[in-house]
């Protein structure tokens, strides 16, 4: 069964090349290279961005310099949709992680689509409905269970997301993810290898998803 984020990210692609196809103004193409934010935090973005191929983290820094990892996201995500809409600063920055294709929209185009395509104004409903979801689930989840089911979730959800047992993540950055430090985190990688969950190696690699689905049934038993 697709996951709902695919789905989401599916049908934004394909609202997008719509877009394209029709000639519209306010809307361009941008390759960003490695390292390159296309939004700041406290400032407010210049466009709305969808990604069309690539890889983005979205993140923010702590008042004491600290820099908290809030999301890595690939093709199909929309971003700056909000503040474009109520002319507030963003609350965290967008970097990309690797060569990236974006899709530029203008702030004066972006509301204009909004109103003249009323199935795109329920996409984009959707998608921010989606993203308040799976931030309540994830303060639940830190609440409810101990810090490797976080793990392990976590994992999960960026296997099937980017459909690869492979994942593009420092051990610094799961720990930036889920509040926790990088020696918690290593000891509970260390774990996942002993039982099998994931390969000792130097990227992380989960070996089967039906393992490390039985092993977060361990945590409902």
């Amino acid at each position: 069964m697709q996951s709902v984020h695919k789905e989401l990210a599916q049908e934004l692609l394909a609202a997008v090349a719509r877009r394209f196809r029709q000639g519209q103004a306010g809307i361009s193409e941008a390759v960003i290279q490695p390292r390159t934010s296309i939004i700041l935090q406290k400032e407010s973005p210049e466009f709305v961005y969808i990604i069309l191929h690539g890889s983005m983290k979205i993140h923010l820094n702590t008042p004491k310099g600290n820099e908290f990892l809030v999301a890595i996201e690939g093709p199909g995500v929309l971003f700056g949709e909000v503040e474009a809409l109520t002319g507030e600063a963003a609350t965290c920055s967008v970097t990309a992680l690797m060569e990236s294709k974006v899709a530029k929209i203008s702030l004066q185009a972006y509301p204009n689509w909004l109103n003249e395509d009323h199935a795109f104004a329920l996409l984009v409903n959707r998608i921010i409905t989606y993203r308040l979801q799976i931030m309540t689930k994830r303060a639940a989840t830190h609440l409810s269970y101990p810090m490797e089911y976080s793990v392990l979730k976590l994992l999960k959800m960026m296997a099937e997301e980017r459909s690869s047992l492979r994942l593009h993540v420092s051990k610094e950055d799961i720990a930036n993810y889920l509040g926790t430090s990088v020696r918690s985190i290593n000891r509970i990688l260390k774990d996942l290898c002993s039982k099998h969950v994931i390969s000792p190696a130097q990227k992380i690699e989960i070996i089967t998803m039906e393992g490390l689905e039985n092993v977060m049934r361990q945590y409902d038993a």
